[in-house]
């Protein structure tokens, strides 16, 4: 980005002076100033909303497709109804075919 110097300032408001004369160069100036500080304010804004944004998504929990699934009733499917008796009960895979059930004492 190419700096200014006052040099530049100068040939700049003395062209503005012969442009608008010396009776509007300070209504102009102060409509300049207003809408520079507007530009800057609505930027500042839009920044606090776009890092606050950021904030929230940060706090969220994972999307679903990278939460682990989980099995059976305790996955409280849509009408919370115990699990299908053709697919068996969970874990039921993992046990040998010669493996008796395990009964766990209640």
């Amino acid at each position: 980005m190419p700096s200014i110097g006052p040099l530049e300032i100068l040939v700049v408001a003395v062209v503005a002076l012969i442009v608008f004369g010396p009776e509007r160069l300070p209504d102009i100036a102060r409509t300049v100033g207003r809408t520079a500080s507007n530009l800057r304010r609505m930027a500042s804004e839009v920044r606090e909303e776009f890092e606050f944004g950021l904030d929230d998504d940060e706090d969220l929990e994972p999307p679903a497709s990278s939460r682990p699934r989980r099995r059976g009733a305790e996955a409280g499917g849509r009408d919370g109804a115990a699990p299908d008796p053709e697919k068996g009960a969970p874990g039921a895979d993992d046990r040998r075919p010669d493996e008796a059930p395990r009964i766990e004492p209640g």
